[in-house]
């Protein structure tokens, strides 16, 4: 006969077990990850006595909890995918509100330096107007620099930030990897003791922080032991070994920092593996939208130094000088790698048209040199030493004391933004006028002209000498006395050219008379002659970059619609990664979350069998009595 005592105290202990596991997911609705816990009710072993099978009472077998792994995989990888579209929005917006502000934005003071050229140009004797100039000139090289010092500072914060994560990350694998060895944890007879819903959820809540962070692939091992890997492959936790992220200054450029893995056989720089979480976004921030906006900016700046100090060299200054220059910039930046044995590179801008907002690399193979930049273009000196022109830059090759592998990295715009600045204090140093100046002479008969004039190079030894074209008889053609190299006996046509000492003039008539002359000569004391000013003022219109393509306000509007396209599409990219987040986060809560109604449910349930096996234990107590009073 069953053990009806016996019977009864294993549903009381089942279910007092079952009402405990369903407070507990009470206790637990409001905790982050918590998946519900289910009592596993088995019938115990039944006894055999003859023919006949008896039960005995039921027992608690497991706690299980409802899970998912695919739903759970996919929270990691939305939740990766959504804190880098997030974080990238929020820094890439940073960017954009610093170039996009109406008011200290850069455009407002193009525009304004460009009236104060078209006021010199107005009035080119006004001492008032030259200072108006250079003093805006010099509020435009201070907003460029307070640009630079705010792109710096979101540079240093995102090399901290990328520290913090990478540490973050190292710290959250130190938690799965204990949570690993707590799960196998065994008594003395090898039996695992913390094989618990619970450490298992708070395992799941690491992960998922550390998907935040960076993305990762989740691969289960025996005992709930799961190893954990990131990039191609480099295993952040394998089993109990965990593996460390790390950070250290690029070898190549020692003002930003690189993404380094010790494992078991430890790598060099790893960042362009890691695309996912807030990790991966402040990797693209800074190599995609930083480093590309201040180089584009630099190159606007260097871009406004070089055109204008071109320009204002070609012109003559109240003194009647020939023009110096009116802008200063930090020559190209260049880094030598860490590993170099020797060699030395250098560079300087040299076509403007040709720049562009790349980065380069010089590497030596031992008996050339190949510059690479940042998009893939490349070109190669054949030789261990000389100068190579490449897209704007010449660069100065030496390989002296170079070893095959040797590199630099050159940063042609980088420090432009910062360093410009006026270098022209004395108003009367402004080139406003045209060096050069023609005259007719007043005895000429015919009706041939000669035009101002224009300065085609300022170098020329000579170009200040008085030159006089004169006709000779007959007059169809003419001398140019004074001219380096002489010209004798030049044939005249209706609109020619004439070239000579470092400036172009054009000649029109069509009946020149014998003696008719013509000078060009310097032209000091010119004071009113605004020539120069004009063509300085006509380089706020001129296309300049790429290629000759793009003004001086469409390069800095192409640098903000640049940003506002990547804060755009990354603010959508943050929205609809959310909002699949979201999605993802209900359906687990859908099956592994705690439903008040239905644990309420099985409360009442529960206690009600609870109070039935009391009962039990109640009538085998009775019947116990019952038979003892009877031999009585």
């Amino acid at each position: 006969m069953p053990d009806l005592l016996n019977i009864g105290t294993t549903g009381l202990l089942t279910y007092q077990r079952a009402l405990s596991t369903t407070s507990h997911n009470i206790a637990n609705v409001n905790t982050d990850g918590f998946s519900r816990q289910r009592s596993e009710i088995q019938a115990n072993s039944p006894t055999f006595k003859g023919d006949l099978i008896f039960g005995n009472g039921s027992r608690v077998a497991s706690i299980s909890r409802a899970y998912d792994n695919l739903l759970t995989r996919e929270l990691r990888d939305n939740q990766a995918s959504f804190s880098r579209a997030e974080v990238f929005s929020q820094l890439a917006s940073t960017i954009d509100d610093v170039l996009a502000d109406p008011q200290g934005g850069l455009s407002p003071q193009i525009i304004e330096f460009f009236a104060a050229v078209q006021d010199v140009a107005e009035d080119p004797a006004s001492t008032t107007a030259r200072n108006t100039m250079i003093d805006i000139a010099d509020v435009l090289t201070n907003r460029l620099t307070n640009f630079d010092l705010r792109f710096q500072n979101i540079e240093e914060n995102t090399t901290q930030q990328i520290r913090d994560v990478v540490g973050e990350i190292n710290s959250l694998v130190e938690g799965i990897r204990d949570i690993n060895l707590a799960l196998q944890d065994t008594n003395g007879a090898g039996i695992l003791t913390k094989q618990s819903a619970d450490l298992l959820d708070r395992r799941d809540v690491l992960l998922t922080q550390l998907s935040e962070r960076v993305d990762i692939t989740v691969v289960n091992e025996e005992q709930n032991v799961i190893s954990v890997f990131i990039g191609n492959g480099q295993a952040l936790l394998n089993g109990n070994n965990a593996f460390t992220l790390g950070t250290q200054n690029d070898p190549t450029d020692p003002t930003r920092d690189i993404i380094t893995y010790s494992g078991l056989i430890a790598q060099g720089d790893i960042s362009d593996q890691i695309s996912q979480g807030e990790l991966g976004a402040l990797l693209r921030f800074r190599d995609g939208v930083l480093d590309p906006t201040r180089n584009r900016i630099g190159r606007l700046a260097v871009g406004l130094a070089e055109t204008i100090n071109a320009q204002m060299r070609d012109g003559m200054d109240l003194n009647g000088n020939l023009g110096t220059d009116f802008f200063s910039y930090q020559a190209p930046v260049v880094y030598n790698n860490l590993g170099n044995t020797g060699g030395s590179v250098t560079a300087a801008i040299t076509d403007v048209t040709a720049l562009t907002i790349d980065d380069y690399s010089a590497t030596y193979n031992g008996a050339s040199w190949t510059v690479t930049s940042t998009s893939g273009t490349s070109a190669t000196l054949a030789a261990a030493s000389g100068n190579l022109v490449f897209e704007g830059i010449t660069f100065a090759l030496d390989n002296t004391g170079a070893a095959i592998g040797d590199s630099f990295t050159i940063r042609p715009t980088l420090a432009a933004t910062r360093s410009l600045s006026v270098v022209m204090t004395d108003p009367d140093l402004v080139a406003a006028a045209a060096p050069i100046r023609t005259d007719t002479s007043l005895n000429n008969l015919g009706d041939v002209t000669i035009s101002p004039g224009r300065v085609t190079d300022v170098t020329n030894a000579d170009l200040l000498t008085t030159v006089t074209i004169r006709f000779n008889d007959p007059p169809t053609d003419f001398d140019v006395v004074g001219a380096n190299p002489a010209q004798n006996g030049v044939a005249y046509t209706n609109n020619m050219t004439v070239s000579a000492n470092g400036w172009e003039i054009t000649l029109s008539g069509v009946s020149p008379q014998a003696g008719d002359e013509f000078t060009i000569e310097s032209n000091a004391g010119g004071q009113g002659d605004n020539r120069n000013m004009l063509l300085i003022g006509a380089l706020d219109s001129t296309n300049i970059f790429d290629g000759g393509t793009a003004t001086y306000q469409e390069d800095y509007a192409t640098a903000i619609g640049f940003v506002a396209r990547q804060t755009q599409a990354a603010i959508i990219d943050s929205e609809a990664s959310e909002a699949l987040l979201i999605q993802t986060r209900e359906q687990r809560l859908t099956v592994s979350g705690v439903n008040l109604d239905e644990e309420a449910a099985d409360l009442v349930r529960y206690q009600q069998a609870y109070e039935a096996n009391a009962r039990v234990i109640a009538v085998a107590q009775t019947i116990f009595d019952t038979l003892i009073n009877s031999t009585r």
